[in-house]
């Protein structure tokens, strides 16, 4: 993989708490992208939010692709059409039951910040960030885009209960809306945050272990590791690479898709050493993203 320039980088996030009311984002949406838009749900609201911020920031072409993951796709409208249609009896409102295809928040991104290039929504429950980014990068290094406009949204949806059960926390944990962004690029147009070097994923531990010792420098790497690991695997893996640690997690409330908060952390800290963030699913799939700073 040719090594892709992160020029840009920002995210939303809101813990949302039993007793207190979530934040009306609105004016949120039109503070990023410069329109007050209607008639879309939270989910949207927050991809709105993230990619217009990092569209500003990162100067984006016209022609960029747009690329939008999550775990559990907009859950909110979705939940809205079968209470209207499977509880209620009635048919859900046209509109409502359009946002139901995920590629729709691709579409109001793309419609909003006036951009023509390809657009993809990816739903993976544990690699929602890493496995677009993968798709991103892809296309980018065969020429498909010169230019990417690359997030994760997670929101939730109340009663707070039923999302703790449905997103596998316990009843005290802390969940947030998430929403993070990066503009990514083959040439290297403008100063960059950093560079993804690579982006790949590995079949099982044994596998990621021969990469990592296929690896020229791996010792001066920092090591940073997805929220569907423990503690004690963290320890363990920073031991086997010889790496020191690299915290973006402290104290972040539960949204499953905490790794699209890496590179915007990494970016904005002076570490200037290499990164190596790890996340891995239940069944021992691991997938892997590295970066640096020139």
């Amino acid at each position: 993989m040719t090594p892709l320039y992160v020029t840009a980088a920002a995210d939303y996030v809101e813990c949302i708490r039993d007793d207190a009311p979530a934040t009306d984002l609105k004016a949120l949406v039109a503070e990023a992208t410069g329109q007050s838009v209607r008639r879309i749900g939270r989910f949207t609201q927050l991809a709105l939010i993230g990619a217009g911020r990092s569209a500003r920031a990162g100067r984006l072409a016209s022609d960029a692709a747009v690329y939008v993951g999550s775990s559990h796709g907009d859950v909110e409208t979705i939940a809205d059409v079968l209470r209207s249609s499977l509880r209620d009896g009635r048919a859900p409102k046209p509109l409502s039951f359009v946002n139901t295809v995920s590629n729709a928040t691709c579409y109001y991104v793309a419609q909003t910040l006036k951009l023509l290039g390809r657009s993809t929504f990816v739903c993976n429950r544990y690699f929602a960030f890493e496995s677009v980014l993968q798709l991103a990068a892809l296309d980018l290094n065969i020429g498909e885009a010169e230019s990417a406009l690359i997030g994760t949204v997670d929101v939730v949806v109340p009663p707070l209960t039923e999302h703790r059960a449905r997103v596998g926390v316990n009843d005290r944990a802390h969940v947030a809306d998430a929403s993070h962004w990066i503009v990514m690029t083959r040439e290297r147009r403008h100063p960059s945050l950093c560079r993804l070097v690579t982006a790949q994923s590995f079949t099982d531990r044994v596998a990621l272990l021969k990469w990592i010792a296929s690896q020229q420098g791996h010792e001066q790497w920092t090591l940073s590791t997805g929220q569907f690991m423990t503690s004690a695997e963290a320890r363990t893996w920073s031991a086997l690479c010889g790496t020191s640690a690299f915290d973006y997690r402290e104290q972040r409330a539960h949204y499953d898709s905490h790794s699209g908060a890496t590179i915007h952390c990494y970016a904005q800290s002076c570490e200037r050493r290499p990164l190596l963030h790890i996340n891995r699913d239940r069944s021992q799939r691991y997938s892997i993203m590295l970066l640096d700073k020139e």
